[in-house]
This record gives C-alpha cells, sequence and structure tokens, in this order.
C-alpha cells in the first residue's frame, strides 16, 4: 500500500510541474526534437556524395514578460504547497509512512530557495537599471551645463563680393556667343 501512495505522489509532482511546461513549449522545433521526429523513411547517415540540407533559420523565442514569470512562480509554488499538505494528511491518517512526505517536501524546499535566488537577481537587475539611469541623468545634466557655460561661438562677418553670379538672370549668355 505505501509504494502506491509514493508512486501516487511521483505523478502529482510530474503533473503539476512537468505537464504545464511540456504544454507551454513553443512550437518550433531545434535540432534535438527535429532529430527525434524524423520520419522512418528517412536514413540518418548522410552519403558523401549528397548535398547537406540547408536548417531552417529558427524563429526568435518571444520574450516572456515579468506578469508572466510572476504567475508561473505562483502556480508553481501554490501547487508544490498543496502537494506538501496533501502528503502530510496522507502520513497524518495512517496511509502512508512519514518518509513519503520528504519528495515533496524536499522540492518545495528547493523551489523557495530558488525563488530567494530569483529575487535577489531581480534585486540586482532593478539597482542595476536604477543606477545606470542616474548616471545617464547626471551626464546628461553636466553635457547641458557644460553648454549653457561654454562661451558664445564668435561671429565674423564675411565680405560681400560686388556683383553676384545668378545662374537664372534673364541676361545671361552662354560661353561663346
Amino acid at each position: 500500500m505505501s509504494s502506491a501512495v509514493l508512486y501516487l505522489a511521483i505523478v502529482a509532482v510530474w503533473g503539476i510541474v512537468l505537464v504545464p511546461m511540456w504544454l507551454r513549449r513553443d512550437t518550433e522545433t531545434t535540432g534535438i526534437t527535429r532529430l527525434l521526429h524524423k520520419r522512418s523513411d528517412e536514413t540518418l547517415v548522410e552519403d558523401v556524395e549528397e548535398e547537406p540540407e540547408e536548417v531552417p533559420e529558427p524563429r526568435p523565442r518571444r520574450r516572456t514578460s515579468r506578469a508572466t514569470v510572476i504567475a508561473r512562480r505562483r502556480r508553481r509554488t501554490t501547487g508544490l504547497t498543496a502537494l506538501v499538505i496533501t502528503a502530510g494528511a496522507v502520513v497524518a491518517s495512517g496511509f502512508a509512512p512519514w518518509w513519503v512526505i520528504a519528495p515533496p517536501a524536499v522540492l518545495l524546499g528547493g523551489h523557495l530557495a530558488l525563488l530567494r535566488v530569483a529575487a535577489g537577481v531581480d534585486t540586482a537587475r532593478r539597482h542595476a537599471a536604477a543606477e545606470a539611469r542616474a548616471l545617464a541623468r547626471a551626464r546628461a545634466l553636466e553635457a547641458r551645463r557644460a553648454a549653457e557655460a561654454a562661451e558664445p561661438a564668435e561671429v565674423i562677418e564675411l565680405p560681400t563680393p560686388e556683383e553676384v553670379f545668378d545662374q537664372y538672370a534673364d541676361d545671361r549668355r552662354a560661353v561663346g556667343e
């Protein structure tokens, strides 16, 4: 009976974490998946005389928004917490030994540790972006002050010629006339 609960816990973890990842993956095929999905009539051995087929350039992955990443983290945290609570209830009711709660607890602990690292990375990125904005503002302010403090350019008078050439004048004649 206890091994059935363990298998059920493994299937639940698989269903909570891996199935949504598999369902959300992009439809683009990479090199490995292209090899896995080759038709059976194609050969994997290349002939020396045969031209290598051109591999199409993969589409660029669309950038996931911050809200999507946070929603995904919340779903995982909620699912793993529910799994730990369920495993705890199963252990408390006496249907499974105490160690059945260990795998979900380890998964939840690892997930929380990764969230802590991700929060640190997010904080570091925010601080770096704020520093970059402050530095850019300081440079712009310095450039503006330097432009205001610079001496005005000297205006010089250019001599004007007495006779100005006008190519559209009516009395103009061609050379040699």
